[in-house]
């Protein structure tokens, strides 16, 4: 309505409705001479006119209001390294506190300043319907005119878990301090990322979840080499191998700072990476020559440190199942032989010989094992476990009156535990499987999986576009 009374007072003011555009048409041979009304022709120009000119005071507008935005809203952390950009202030502070929390721990293992010179940023983004290959996690290190950039993109879903935030906090901090001394850098130069293993380790120093501990004692028992485990890539394990690799890594970075001067020299590990070589394993040896002067002795001293370090970190209890496995292997071991020295006998068998011939130093090294494993016991087998001790101490003093019976009594008691335990974890299953409310997240890695394999690509077409969008506002 509006344009049309816009076009009309032109018209009225140009006065068109009484003038005439003369023309000529020739048309078989002849030439006829024709009269045209102007006004319909100028009205209909002068409409588009109009129209044309509200579109670009429209796009004025809009490039005026978004030239007069504010910057997007941002927070800085308390060292002032990090810039969280975001749209939820709660979520800004989250995330500060988190990755102030994770340099924290960094300078603390290497007892260190913080003397940062390169800034991070994180990026927290929604997921959007209109770009949905949007990567969960995306670290990007570039050379600016101003100097290096380190900014770290991550997707906020409901899925997010702080684990991977934590772990590539962790990450930028370490390629920060790697890199700080190298502020004039090519552009174009590509970056030597931290290793695996030492984002493992530092994240799996200090954790007690059972699966450290069982990886722990998996690794103690058979450890791989150093230098496989150097040049694995965790990305491509299992859970249970994820696992043994976390275990590995604490391990080892544990040996490294119990040395007298392995903080100095995880320090300077770490800022020596930008000029590091494809071989890993030299480098390694390059860093920390206490280990070995060559492959051989390096991987020695692996193997006779990790058994030490896994010993020294059980502080946990053992689950019951842990414990009778232990229990088990412990009764295995030879502490005596028969009476004409032909077989080997076990604890049990020694207790029920005739006349044994005792062998004080295994029967010894028994006790002591058994007194170890009643540390971390399970509760329930706890006692079982000290019946065991007392049992070994007095083979080895050669006092063995009444500890058949006793050990015995022992056994069948542990076997209406074991077939109690089993009913409980049965029914624990059923009612996980049927009655729980909330999931345990024991199958949240499969669960991922599936829904990855599962998930169905998004359509681009412009309708498809606008309707994922539409439910993701409506959310």
């Amino acid at each position: 309505m509006e344009e049309l009374n816009a076009v009309t007072n032109v018209s009225r003011k140009l006065n068109l409705s009484s003038r005439y555009i003369p023309f000529a048409i020739k048309r078989q041979g002849t030439h006829r001479h024709h009269r045209v009304r102007a006004g319909p022709v100028l009205y209909a120009c002068a409409a588009v006119v109009i129209r044309v000119v509200k579109w670009l005071s429209l796009g004025l507008l809009w490039s005026s209001s978004i030239l007069l935005a504010g910057p997007l809203e941002r927070s800085v952390s308390p060292s002032r390294q990090f810039i969280i950009f975001g749209r939820s202030r709660i979520l800004r502070g989250a995330v500060s506190d988190a990755a102030e929390r994770t340099k924290s721990k960094v300078l603390t293992l290497l007892q260190v300043r913080d003397q940062w010179s390169v800034p991070i940023l994180l990026n927290l983004q929604r997921p959007q319907a209109n770009v949905p290959e949007i990567p969960p996690v995306l670290l990007d290190f570039s050379q600016t005119g101003a100097g290096l950039k380190i900014q770290l993109d991550l997707l906020v879903t409901p899925d997010s878990q702080p684990g991977v935030l934590q772990r590539e906090i962790l990450r930028a901090v370490l390629l920060e301090m790697s890199y700080r001394s190298l502020p004039s850098l090519p552009a174009g130069t590509p970056y030597i990322a931290p290793p695996d293993w030492l984002l493992d380790g530092i994240l799996a120093l200090d954790n007690e979840s059972p699966e450290i501990f069982d990886g722990l004692d998996t690794a103690a028992t058979n450890p791989p080499t150093l230098k496989d485990f150097l040049t694995q890539h965790p990305t491509l394990l299992d859970t249970p191998s994820r696992a043994l690799y976390c275990a590995c890594a604490s391990a080892l970075l544990r040996m490294l700072l119990e040395h007298d001067n392995g903080r100095v020299q995880l320090a300077r590990y770490i800022a020596d990476l930008p000029h590091s070589s494809a071989d890993i394993f030299a480098d390694f040896q390059s860093h920390f020559p206490w280990l070995g002067r060559d492959s051989g002795a390096m991987e020695k001293t692996w193997r006779e440190n990790i058994p030490r370090v896994a010993s020294e970190r059980r502080f946990a209890l053992l689950t019951f199942t842990a414990t009778s496995e232990q229990l088990d292997e412990c009764l295995l071991t030879k502490v005596a032989q028969d009476r004409e020295k032909k077989n080997s006998l076990t604890l049990d068998e020694t207790v029920r010989a005739s006349r044994p011939n005792i062998n004080t130093v295994s029967a010894k090294k028994l006790g002591e094992r058994l007194m170890l494993l009643t540390t971390r016991a399970h509760p329930l087998l706890r006692p079982i476990v000290v019946d065991y001790q007392l049992a070994a101490e007095s083979v080895t003093r050669k006092k063995s009156h009444g500890v058949a019976k006793r050990l015995a009594n022992s056994k069948a008691l542990r076997e209406k535990i074991a077939v109690r335990m089993s009913e409980v974890d049965d029914f624990m299953n059923w009612f996980e499987a049927t009655q729980a409310k909330t999931a345990s997240g024991a199958f949240r890695d499969y669960l991922h999986a599936s829904a990855n394999n599962d998930a169905i690509p998004r359509r681009r077409d412009a309708l498809s576009v606008y309707l994922d969008a539409l439910e993701t506002q409506l959310q």
